[in-house]
Parts: structure tokens; sequence; C-alpha cells
């Protein structure tokens, strides 16, 4: 129903190098004591051992417990997203910390993401809930749809945090996905691939509105105390 053309799992390889990148950044004893990677460190290697999890599930074809990990791996790394952005919006990523743990992290946050809805999908076939038809169709639809809607909240989130686009590379990964089922499933179901145009514009518009509404500056919501001048250009 949405599992995107096969060409589209190539960003493995993308996410596996950068992933041993930042392992091997990380574990530098000049980072031994970095408080950011204390904090997401936990939750990134606990996605790395859910994932290893689920490539001996999956092909043993223990679809739900299969399922299980792989919605575990997406909270692992929602977690690691959430505190990689708070931590932005406290002070200014280094340039090493946004080429290797940002884009990493954003990268396997976005294709996890698609890939916990194409697990729905697989798992509901697998324990025969679905029987094909218009039924699966619209199960489909729903999960493009949510993965699209909750993909455009994530990207909307980052863009809280100050810094040079800190949700491309999760928007980037989301898109990749998307166009992926779209290929490969417009020969199959104008329903389905219709979603997921949608899906993709949702996704697309919040990219094009993070970007051009910019980030707020550090601070730029607080209130002014009582008698300071006022900053130039806030009303």
């Amino acid at each position: 129903m949405v599992v995107p053309a096969g060409y589209a799992f190539a960003i493995w390889n993308l996410i596996f190098l950068l992933c041993f990148v930042y392992a091997a950044y990380q574990a530098l004893p000049a980072n031994r004591d970095n408080p950011l990677l204390r904090r997401i460190g936990w939750f990134f290697a606990g996605a790395f051992f859910l994932d290893g999890l689920w490539e001996i599930l999956f092909p043993a074809r223990r679809f739900l417990l299969a399922q299980v990990v792989i919605v575990s791996t997406f909270v692992c790394l929602a977690v690691a997203y959430l505190y990689l952005a708070r931590e932005a919006r406290r002070r200014a990523l280094s340039v090493t910390e946004r080429w290797l743990v940002k884009l990493p992290l954003g990268l396997f946050f976005g294709w996890i993401t698609a890939a916990t809805f194409v697990g729905f999908a697989t798992t509901f076939v697998a324990l025969g809930l679905l029987g094909g038809g218009a039924s699966e169709a619209l199960v489909g639809v729903a999960l493009l749809l949510t993965g699209g809607l909750l993909a455009s909240v994530v990207i909307l989130y980052g863009k809280t945090a100050p810094g040079p686009g800190f949700y491309l590379p999760y928007a980037a990964a989301i898109l990749w996905a998307l166009v992926a089922v779209i290929v490969n499933q417009y020969d199959d179901s104008i329903l389905t691939t219709g979603a997921a145009v949608f899906a993709s514009a949702l996704v697309a518009s919040a990219l094009l509105g993070a970007l051009g509404g910019g980030s707020p500056g550090k601070g730029a919501g607080r209130l002014a105390k009582p008698g300071a001048a006022r900053p130039r250009g806030l009303l």
C-alpha cells in the first residue's frame, strides 16, 4: 500500500555511514563530558540497538514484534531530536555538531518516521486485518496523511531552533520516502498515489514555510523588563 520504490532504501547507506562517523565522534576523549552528547547519547544508542533488533525480527516474519521495535526506535529518535532542538535554542550549535550530530540524527529520524507508517501497513497485511481492495487503499491513505501531518509538525517544531535549517535533514528524508511511494504506487492505486502527493505537498509547504519564516532569535520571545529600552525591530 505505502511501500516506497526499492531505490529509496539506498538512503540506509548514507544513514549508516553518518551514524558510524557520529559514533566515532562522540567516543573521542574530548567529548566524554560533552553535555549535549551525554543527553542524547543513550537515546541514539537505543535507536541503533533497536534497529539492529528489527533486522532480526522482520526477516523472521515476526511482524508484530518488529513493529513494536520500530515504534520504539521512533520514540528514541524523537526524544533525541527534542533534546537537540532545545540545545540549539539555548546556544548555537558548532559546525562539527551540525554536521556530525544534527545531520545523522535528522536523516535517521526522518527515515524512521516514514518506516514506522510503512511498517504499520505491512503489519496490518501480515495479520490479515485487511482484505485488499478499497479498504486496503483507504488504510494506506490514512497512514500517508497521518505521516505527512506528523512530519510537518516536526519540521515546524524544528523551525523554533535558531540556526540554518535545523529541520532540513529530517525533511529531506521524509520527502525522499514520499516521492518513492509515488513512484512505486502510481500504477497500482490512484487513491494511494494521490494521498502520497498530498502528503508530499503538505511536508513541502511546512518546509517552505519554515524556510521563509526564518527562525526566532535567542531570547526574542522574552518579555522586556519594565523601563528597559526596546530592541529595534521588535513590536
